[in-house]
């Protein structure tokens, strides 16, 4: 297989195991929010689905590239910031954690605009505070500061 089905077929398998897991989960929540959850990740899990059979399909014959482990490194620096910010969502609360991780994560990517950055973490927050609390009433994560 060549370098990149390769990688796709990783992600692929990956996703779906955490489709698969989060489904598992969702069993417990309450009948009201089962069901968007579970189309949610039914779709979720069927793109992951795809993403295997496509690269699977599409391999090359054998003697193509080899692949590298320091190829992965991106993607998972990527899988752990947001494996941090889910475990830190209800230590120190969404809007706090949503702020560190956007900003780091901008940051990750190659952005160096600070005014930007700042504008645009605010920006997202602000607009997540008028929808889900304000007006819809949604509670959120809470933690030391909000």
């Amino acid at each position: 297989m060549e370098k990149s089905r390769i990688q796709d077929l990783v992600i692929g398998i990956v996703c779906a195991a955490v489709g698969i897991w989060a489904w598992i989960i969702s069993l417990q929540f309450p009948a009201t929010t089962q069901m968007y959850t579970h189309v949610a990740l039914g779709a979720f899990i069927g793109l992951s689905a795809i993403l295997i059979v496509w690269s699977v399909i599409h391999a090359k014959v054998p003697g193509g590239e080899v692949v590298q482990p320091a190829i992965f490194k991106n993607p998972m620096l990527t899988f752990v910031m947001i494996l941090v910010y889910v475990l830190l969502l209800d230590k120190i609360g969404f809007f706090v954690a949503s702020a560190v991780f956007m900003l780091g994560f901008m940051w990750f990517m190659g952005y160096r605009k600070p005014l930007t950055m700042i504008l645009t973490t605010v920006g997202m927050l602000g607009f997540i505070y008028l929808l889900f609390v304000y007006e819809l009433h949604v509670s959120l994560p809470e933690g030391i500061l909000f």
